[in-house]
C-alpha cells in the first residue's frame, strides 16, 4: 500500500492591508498547533518518505515547526501547490514522487479538501471529510506498489486527524 498524506498549514494571521495572502505567517495558535501536529505525526509513525511544501509563508513556517524533531526527510518547495486544484496536486505527486511509497503534501484549502474528496470518492461515508480545518491531516492509502500507479478515485481514507482532537 502507498500513501498520500495531506497536511493543511496552521492557523494564519488575519489578512492585513498591504500583506499579500501568500506572505501571511502563522498566528500564535497556528505555531502551537503546528508543533502539536508534528509531534503527533512522529509518535504515530506517520512520517513520509518525501514532503512537498507550498512556498507560502504559512506553509513554510508550519513545516519548520512541525518537523523540528523529525529525522531528516527529503522535502521540496513546490510552487504548484499554492492555489492548485486536485488534478494539479496529483500531477505534482506523479512528477515529484511517483517512485516512492509515501508522500506528504503540506498545502492549502480548498485544494486539499477537494483532493481528499477526489481521492476517496464515494468510498468513504462514515466521517465528514469536507471539514478540513487548519492543521488537519488526512492519510489516504492506495492498494498499489508506488505512487505512480495510483488511480485517484481508488484511495481509502486511513485516518483523518484534526489538531483539536490530539491530546498532547
Amino acid at each position: 500500500m502507498v500513501r498520500i498524506t495531506l497536511f493543511r498549514h496552521g492557523k494564519a494571521q488575519s489578512p492585513t492591508a498591504g500583506v499579500a495572502d501568500f506572505d501571511r505567517r502563522l498566528s500564535s495558535r497556528g505555531r502551537i498547533n503546528a508543533a502539536q501536529m508534528g509531534a503527533f505525526l512522529a509518535t504515530q509513525d506517520m512520517l513520509p518518505d518525501r514532503i512537498l511544501v507550498s512556498p507560502a509563508a504559512r506553509t513554510m513556517e508550519t513545516f519548520e515547526i512541525a518537523s523540528q524533531d523529525w529525522p531528516a526527510i527529503e522535502h521540496s518547495i513546490c510552487e504548484g501547490i499554492y492555489e492548485a486544484n486536485a488534478h494539479g496536486l496529483l500531477q505534482l505527486v506523479a512528477k515529484k514522487a511517483s517512485h516512492i511509497r509515501h508522500v506528504m503534501i503540506l498545502g492549502h484549502n480548498p485544494s486539499l479538501v477537494v483532493a481528499l474528496n477526489h481521492m476517496v470518492g464515494e468510498r468513504h461515508t462514515d466521517r465528514n471529510i469536507s471539514y478540513f480545518p487548519t492543521c488537519c491531516v488526512a492519510d489516504i492509502g492506495f492498494d498499489v506498489n508506488q505512487l505512480g500507479e495510483i488511480k485517484p478515485d481508488e484511495g481509502i481514507l486511513l485516518s483523518m486527524v484534526r489538531v483539536r482532537d490530539i491530546a498532547i
